[in-house]
């Protein structure tokens, strides 16, 4: 099974439709039909009810589109996580300091950026 496989099923299941999804993926309607009987090959299972130009989800289908919603949704996440940790918007911030005049502005400083960046760590290590 590939992401890609994934992809074009989904794209089948909300459109009910072969030319639709193909359409909407960007991609031919054969080369759509044939990925979809590849897939339906390596489950063993139908996914879909081919009830002329009509269409319907099986049981399996539908198994496999709920599991596909939370692959994609985390996939979406892993982005958004990986851009946020680009912008240094998330992640971790590991700060050596030396004890004594810096600590009055350190403080101020830890706050506005905490205020700025809520979703780093902030890690604030003295040494002597």
């Amino acid at each position: 099974m590939e992401l890609r496989q994934l992809e074009y099923f989904r794209a089948l299941c909300k459109e009910l439709h072969f030319s639709k999804a193909a359409e909407s993926i960007g991609i031919s309607q054969p080369t759509l039909s044939q990925q979809i009987k590849v897939l339906e090959e390596e489950m063993e299972l139908p996914l879909f009810d081919r009830l002329g130009k009509r269409i319907a989800i099986t049981e399996a289908g539908q198994v496999l589109y709920e599991q596909c919603e939370e692959i994609f949704q985390r996939i979406e996440y892993v982005k958004d996580y990986f851009s946020e940790m680009r912008t240094q918007e998330r992640g971790r911030l590991r700060v050596g300091v030396i004890p004594g005049a810096v600590d009055l502005l350190l403080g101020q400083m830890v706050a506005d950026y905490h205020s700025a960046y809520p979703e780093v760590s902030l890690a604030i290590l003295g040494s002597t």
